[in-house]
């Protein structure tokens, strides 16, 4: 890629959109997966809470993401920008979760956000099969 677009963020190394989401759920379950996963970070679970909140965190942002590249809509880039800093913030934090070859703290990020949520979900999405795995178990199954 090269150059950067303001509306896709594209310019960095991380993978395109097409490819960081191919394994991702539709929209409608995706959202049903974030809620779940929101109200399970309310209650004390099976999951070490930071694995868990990262899961969201990731999870929301490229949710955000896909929304705003499917609308255009500036509202949708602000959110998406804004669930991307989130997850970035997160990770600078606590970097137990990162997946990608390019860190939190890289230079790479700072125009933007989203495409370091398009490298951490492609990861995420290959290690579970777009999530699929997760939703196949039932509460109290690790």
């Amino acid at each position: 890629m090269t150059g950067h677009h303001p509306h896709t963020d594209e310019g960095t190394d991380a993978p395109a959109p097409e490819s960081a989401y191919a394994a991702a759920l539709g929209p409608a379950a995706e959202n049903t997966a974030v809620t779940r996963l929101q109200t399970a970070l309310r209650h004390d679970g099976e999951y070490p809470r930071a694995s868990l909140e990262r899961e969201f965190r990731l999870r929301r942002a490229a949710l955000a993401d896909r929304l705003a590249l499917h609308t255009r809509d500036e509202h949708d880039a602000t959110e998406a920008a804004r669930t991307a800093y989130e997850l970035l913030a997160f990770d600078l934090a606590d970097g137990r979760f990162v997946l990608g070859p390019a860190g939190p703290d890289s230079p790479t990020w700072q125009a933007s956000a989203r495409p370091y949520v398009r490298q951490e979900y492609e990861r995420w999405a290959q290690l579970t099969d777009g999530g699929r795995d997760a939703m196949m178990r039932e509460p109290g199954d690790r």
